[in-house]
């Protein structure tokens, strides 16, 4: 799996609450929903994990609901940056 020797790449869409992190650059990739409102994206060719989304971030946040990820991610600090 691509990722985190450079800083997290992540973007946040405050309209719908959505985090979207990117791991790996593909060119085509498919989304997965893992658990309700996590999306595991793979990379289309190499089945390998290229992102994550993560609908109703803010609130599964403040709400302090377990977010369950296949990596680690400090998501408490995503959410303060995102603030």
């Amino acid at each position: 799996m691509c990722i985190l020797n450079q800083s997290l790449n992540y973007e946040y869409n405050p309209m719908f609450d959505i985090l979207y992190i990117k791991l790996c650059d593909t060119d085509e990739s498919y989304g997965h929903e893992d658990d309700y409102g996590i999306v595991l994206n793979y990379d289309l060719n190499t089945k390998k994990l290229v992102g994550v989304d993560i609908w109703d971030f803010k609130r599964r946040i403040k709400q302090k609901e377990k977010i369950s990820l296949p990596i680690d991610i400090d998501l408490d600090k995503i959410y303060y940056e995102v603030n």
